[in-house]
């Protein structure tokens, strides 16, 4: 059965799996794997990295284009980086993976978003937001990491990258079917990175009924009623948008299958 959840459930089980063992730059190396297998790889390939977990995700899929001849470069936004961010960006500049620090996305075939992750909220601040306006300028194909970047993940509502595609990482988010509904998201790919979930969730596609912790932004009901959800309670017209929307999500598992070792 698939699942949908907030972002604090998804927190929750991400800390929960780690704490039971599994080492976090594992998971971070699946996310990453299940980037590599998302998209046709060609042309220019910017993978625009902010200071997160997501361009650790990023950082990733660059080492693992690098190592099928695919050229990339990152283009490196921030100064920060997270634990597991920094282990594999110092591995992509040991391989010598371009790095920059500003870009002209106008001559970008695919932009990697991997700025913000699931757990941003409020307003971006001038600088991303100029850089999330230059990225929606460009005419290349955007693949965006588990959301777009400025998009509140549990209402689907912000200023926000619009993305061809999303690779969500472990279980889908409220607000990835609210901003697929909105038109800010044109495929939407979930990959089952071996996360179970610990925590209320809503079923997709399946009679099955939870107790889920859903709260409509205050956005919803218009949203629901502009794409023809018919009435019902939140949780079930959210269900019926999923199913209307079926045919534009994907679901797909990622194991350690590859050439992930401990550098």
């Amino acid at each position: 059965m698939e699942k949908l959840i907030s972002v604090a459930t998804m927190r929750d089980s991400d800390a929960a799996e780690i704490a039971s063992g599994t080492e976090s730059k594992t998971l971070m190396y699946r996310a990453g794997l299940g980037l590599f297998r998302s998209c046709d790889w060609h042309g220019n390939i910017d993978i625009v990295a902010g200071s997160g977990n997501n361009a650790g995700d990023g950082y990733v899929l660059a080492l693992l284009l690098h190592r099928h001849s695919i050229p990339c470069r990152i283009v490196c936004t921030s100064e920060k980086f997270s634990p597991d961010g920094a282990y594999f960006f110092q591995h992509c500049q040991a391989e010598g993976i371009p790095i920059v620090t500003e870009a002209d996305f106008q001559q970008s075939d695919i932009i990697v978003d991997c700025l913000l992750g699931t757990g941003f909220h409020g307003e971006l601040r001038p600088a991303m937001r100029n850089l999330v306006e230059q990225i929606n300028a460009s005419p290349a194909y955007v693949l965006s990491v588990d959301i777009n970047s400025g998009m509140n993940g549990d209402s689907g509502e912000g200023v926000c990258v619009r993305s061809d595609c999303i690779v969500s990482i472990g279980t889908l988010k409220y607000g990835h079917i609210l901003g697929l509904l909105a038109g800010k998201i044109g495929l939407l790919r979930n990959y089952d990175i071996g996360i179970p979930c610990r925590g209320a969730f809503l079923p997709l596609f399946s009679e099955d009924t939870a107790v889920c912790d859903f709260s409509p932004p205050d956005s919803f009901a218009d949203l629901m009623d502009a794409a023809g959800v018919p009435a019902g309670s939140p949780a079930h017209r959210l269900q019926l948008a999923a199913e209307m929307k079926k045919a534009c999500i994907r679901f797909g598992k990622i194991t350690d299958t590859g050439s992930y070792q401990t550098l």
